[in-house]
Parts: structure tokens; sequence; C-alpha cells
């Protein structure tokens, strides 16, 4: 006469409130919450019966992403996270952001990493929901934005039986995250969810967790861990060679453009100084437009295919170009010749599509602001800037 829990919405079946036992129920019989059929129901564990433990995996799981900062989840609710959702619906910390569609959720996530350097969070259900986060999640990848995809799963008591949208979530999310793993006891949740945040913010790039809805519902105590002592982001600085090597090149170069991409986007301030200590002119990739004026007389707008061509004239007259936070792949706009300094945090990123003079291993922020220090301050060139002018 023991309870049954249903692994899907963690209705209990309590014989003592039936009056019959769970073996005496049709074969027809469903969850009066959800619907599930009766193959869904797995036996309660009498010592968790006893247990005064009140809050559920699904629970933990939204407190880890609170204390990770996480204030904005996407996605599309259904059977296989329903005690996901639930939970968050219940902290009420963490505002749900219903989409029509898994691949908008994903997408949204993506933005959301890529405008705040913050966790984006997406959640799917099993099967064709995990399947359409793919392209957005693929987009976050290549863009370096610091994602986490939840995924729906089905029951764990049901993997490897074809059950209804079983699909290997791993097998299909392990070539573009940088993380994915099942959660597959309650016992790994938590740290499950602060390493799968350690990977996404490491590239950054997107970490995948595969939730089985029974693991989801199932009992949890505990305290979530504080990212303060284990969640560690550091700044690349650069050597001071290489510092000294671009300031010689900056100091003998007469016509200098800057070519600033997203990993520049939080130092407009110090590319505009530099820009003004050798009188220089600033292009941007399209995706970092705006993130300096482009009403000021420095600005040559958008650099690249969909570029203005006033930008792509400019490095033709430039004798050097420092390409900061990109990798900019249009290479035909670097013209032969000219001296090139790249800067990345991303080693296989500098020199990958033209030849580069001076590569700097180091953010974008520390490394402006050395060159800031130490190269000399320019008269502008007249015939330079006349071009640009006309």
């Amino acid at each position: 006469m023991g309870r049954y829990r249903c692994s899907v919405c963690n209705w209990v079946f309590d014989p003592g409130k039936e009056g019959r036992s769970f073996g005496d129920v049709p074969v027809d019989f469903s969850c009066p919450v959800c619907g599930a059929p009766k193959s869904a129901f797995v036996p309660e564990v009498a010592a968790r019966e006893e247990s005064d433990v009140t809050t559920t995996v699904a629970d933990k799981l939204v407190e880890q992403l609170v204390a990770l900062g996480v204030d904005c989840i996407y996605g599309i609710p259904g059977d296989s996270n329903l005690p996901l959702v639930d939970a968050i619906r219940r902290d009420g910390r963490i505002r749900f952001v219903l989409t029509r569609h898994e691949e908008t959720a994903a997408f949204m996530a993506s933005a959301h990493g890529k405008m705040t350097d913050r966790l984006g969070v997406c959640v799917s259900i099993a099967g064709p929901g995990s399947t359409n986060l793919i392209t957005g999640l693929m987009d976050a990848s290549a863009d370096r934005s610091p994602v986490l995809a939840l995924l729906g799963q089905i029951p764990e008591v049901h993997l490897g039986s074809e059950a209804f949208q079983e699909i290997d979530e791993l097998e299909l999310f392990h070539p573009f995250t940088t993380f994915a793993e099942t959660v597959a006891r309650p016992s790994q949740a938590l740290k499950l969810t602060i390493v799968a945040a350690k990977h996404a913010f490491k590239t950054p790039g997107v970490a995948a967790l595969s939730l089985p809805t029974d693991v989801l519902a199932e009992r949890l105590e505990g305290t979530v861990y504080s990212p303060d002592r284990r969640l560690f982001r550091q700044s690349v600085h650069p050597r001071h060679e290489e510092i000294k090597t671009a300031v010689r090149l900056l100091n003998q170069s007469r016509r200098t453009v800057i070519l600033a991409g997203w990993g520049a986007r939080g130092s407009a301030g110090l590319l505009l100084h530099l820009a003004d200590r050798l009188e220089a002119a600033v292009a941007t990739t399209s995706r970092a437009k705006g993130i300096i004026d482009e009403t000021g007389h420095r600005s040559l707008g958008v650099m690249g295919s969909i570029g203005s061509k006033r930008a792509a004239l400019a490095a033709q007259a430039a004798d050097l170009v420092v390409v900061v936070g990109t990798g900019f792949r249009h290479a035909n706009l670097i013209p032969s010749g000219v001296k090139v300094i790249q800067v990345d945090t991303e080693p296989t990123r500098i020199g990958r599509t033209f030849d580069v003079d001076v590569g700097i291993l180091g953010d974008a922020s520390a490394v402006l602001a050395r060159l800031v220090e130490k190269v000399d301050e320019k008269q502008a060139d007249e015939e330079f800037w006349g071009r640009i002018a006309e």
C-alpha cells in the first residue's frame, strides 16, 4: 500500500486517501493534475516520505541561478520542464519570458549574454523543444555569449526505452557547447549548475544541462554555491614586450586607423583617448556599431561588407591599422603593405585572416590603457585627414 508519485508534475497517489492500492488502479489511469499515464508514476521512497525536506531539485536550481545573478529566463513550458517552471513561479525573483518558439528563446538568451555580459538562460521541453534551441545557441557560440540552456528531458527512469520525445540530448549538443551534462541525481544538481556557469563564462559560450523531469521533482536540501567563492572571471593582461613593440610601431606611424570590434565595447573612452593622442581615425565592425559616437569627427562608421566606403578608403590610405577586439574576416579590406597591430583575448584569432606585425594577447581595456600611457602625442597628418574629409 505504498505511495506513488507522478514523475511529471510530482502529484502523489496516496492509497489512504484514494481507498485502494496503486496496483488496483486500471491500466488507463492518468494523473488527475497533468494527465500523465500510469507508467509515469514511480514509488515513493519510505525514508523520503518521513523527511522534513520541503524543497525540490527544481527549487534549488532556481536558487542557484538567482545567486548567479540570473533575473530572466526565456522559454516555453511543457510536461518535461513543469517542475522547473513552477519553481521559477513560486520563487518570484526570476522573470519567466514566454516565447512563441524555442529558437526565439535561445536568441533572446544569446542577446541577453551579449548585452549584459551576464548569464543568459533559456529553457525548453524534451525532444523537439530542445532541438529548436540549436539555431539560437549556435549564434551564442559563434558570438561568444555566455548562455546556459536548460533542456527538459523525459523521466530518468524511462531513458533508453525509446519513450515519447526521447532523444540523446548530450550527443546532439556536445559539438557546439563548452559543457553539456545530465543531472541524473539530485545530489548533482547544484554542483553541475555552477560548473556549467563556469564553462559558459570561460570562452564565453554555451553550456547545457539536461534535466529529467522526475529528477527535477525529487526532494533536495542544502546551501547553494556562492559565486564569489566559486566563479572567477579574470582579465588577460598584455606582456611588456608586446606593448613595447606596439608602441614603437605606433610612434613611427603617421596615418593610423583603429578598427574596434565587440571585444572593445567597454573601452570607448580609451579608444578615443588613444585616437586623440595618435590623431587616428576610428572604424568599428558592424556588431560594434555605436560603441563610440558616430557623429564625432574621428568616426569612420562601420568597416566591412555592409560598412561605409570612407572607412575602406581610410584603411587604404593608412600606414598602420590597429585591430582591437575582433577577428575581422574581411581580410581584403586590410591593404597589403600596411602594418597591422591586432589585440584579442584569444590567441587563435590573432593573425587568423591577415598578416599581423604585432599581436597582443590581452583584454582591450588593459591593452588600450597601457598604449595610452606610452605612445607619443602626434600632429595630424593633413593629407590623410583631408582625404577622409573629402
